[in-house]
């Protein structure tokens, strides 16, 4: 009982999320945002147990440079998932992801070289994989470098790290609600990298590191393919994307007990239909 009124109330909140993070990203971005919407099919995968749940998934998203130069943007993605495999035994087959920053320049040796600052909010919650809630905040130095057919940047920093997993699978190996949390000051270090292939083609990668000291903690990699589309839309595109987050998820177990999870990482794979609002 308890669950089912939980359940409910985390699938009646994301309608309130959503709207509430659009608003709030129309109000500081106002008319000169650059926004994008996009819509498609995922299929979200457990190797570990052969899972695979398809879905439905869309997103909307914002970008702003104000005229002093403050750069803000966000985004905020909401999925469906068509759960049959039933590996968390009380799921709401709805998930939510959220992303909000800022950055900006501090030095720029060259025309294409930038070196600067990001801060950034990130939050992942109700995977088919039991990660209840993710929160990740992360204020990081930044190096950029853009030439006309590959971009890259790396950012190192230490931030807030929050993983909760949820307590359906645990419970039945174990572990109670206490263990279930991981809380901390972390290190990270990510790269990203995009190369133009020609004729409307671009190759981009990114991977994400978290370090507890010596304790690593999650990493995260992914991979997109890009199609330019202008044809169907303005500024269209069509996204092919492989996503990979690997967890260290011994650092929640108990002595004499089994893995918290029977799985330890997770794929996301998108096909998405993306364009300017």
């Amino acid at each position: 009982m308890v669950h089912s009124i939980a359940a409910r109330s985390r699938a009646s909140s994301c309608a309130r999320i959503f709207s509430s993070v659009v608003l709030a990203l129309a109000c500081a971005s106002g008319k000169a945002a650059d926004w994008h919407y996009s819509v498609g099919l995922h299929d979200f995968v457990v190797e570990e147990v052969d899972s695979h749940t398809y879905g439905i998934t869309a997103s909307v998203s914002a970008s702003e440079r104000t005229q002093a130069g403050k750069h803000f943007f966000g985004s905020f993605e909401l999925a469906w998932d068509r759960d049959q495999d039933d590996l968390d035994p009380d799921h709401i087959p709805i998930r939510w992801l959220l992303h909000l920053g800022t950055d900006g320049v501090f030095w720029q040796p060259s025309s294409r070289v930038d070196v600067g600052w990001t801060a950034d909010l990130n939050t992942r919650m109700n995977t088919v994989s039991s990660i209840e809630r993710q929160i990740q905040a992360l204020p990081a130095l930044l190096a950029t470098y853009k030439g006309d057919a590959v971009q890259a940047s790396a950012r190192a920093g230490v931030g807030y790290f929050f993983l909760e997993i949820d307590d359906d699978v645990p419970k039945q190996r174990g572990y109670v609600r206490d263990d279930l949390r991981n809380t901390t000051l972390a290190e990270s270090l990510a790269a990203d990298a995009a190369i133009g292939l020609g004729a409307g083609w671009k190759l981009a990668g990114q991977a994400q590191g978290w370090w507890d000291g010596n304790d690593w903690l999650q990493t995260e990699y992914r991979a997109e393919l890009h199609l330019a589309v202008d044809r169907l839309a303005k500024r269209g595109e069509l996204v092919l994307s492989a996503e990979v987050n690997e967890y260290n998820l011994a650092i929640y177990q108990s002595p004499g007990e089994l893995p918290i999870l029977p799985w330890d990482k997770d794929l996301l794979i998108k096909l998405i239909f993306v364009t300017a609002w």
